[in-house]
């Protein structure tokens, strides 16, 4: 049984939990210039997870202001790929452990124009640092994903 169901050729659903090998097979169903950021994320999410670690989440997001990538969340770690700009691309993983977040709240972003340019969920998270803890903001996250996103990381942080 297939663990992705499309609907049209922009909307899909995928049921979790996946492996990266899975999410390999899954992204050959999205349009070809989405699924390079997918492959550049995979392949470097390939050096960083084990292969059968389940993925119970694989969302855009923007772990640092001024970069897009992915927020993965695995059963042992947090993921979080930045895209690397230029003509070789690429992905970076940061990994962060779940007994290293403290708390896991969200907000919706306010949108003063009406229009939103990119997806307006973000997660709050407070994570141990070398001295106390530090503050870490998660934005363009989808809105309609939100709720799921925020449960799963409250479980597997408690």
């Amino acid at each position: 049984m297939s663990k992705f169901t499309k609907f049209n050729q922009t909307l899909g659903a995928i049921e979790y939990p996946v492996t990266l090998e899975e999410m390999k097979k899954i992204i050959l169903e999205f349009p070809k210039s989405e699924r390079k950021f997918y492959e550049m994320s995979i392949k470097a999410l390939e050096k960083s997870m084990k292969k059968d670690e389940k993925i119970f989440s694989f969302t855009t997001a923007d772990a640092k202001l001024a970069k897009t990538g992915f927020m993965v969340i695995g059963d042992k770690n947090l993921y979080f790929t930045t895209l690397k700009g230029g003509l070789l691309g690429g992905a970076d993983v940061e990994v962060v452990k779940y007994s290293d977040i403290k708390s896991v709240d969200f907000d919706i972003a306010p949108n003063p124009l009406g229009l939103a340019q990119l997806e307006l969920g973000i997660v709050l998270l407070e994570v141990k640092g070398m001295i106390g803890s530090k503050k870490r903001t998660i934005r363009n996250i989808p809105d309609y994903n939100l709720d799921y996103i925020v449960k799963q990381l409250r479980d597997l942080t408690a």
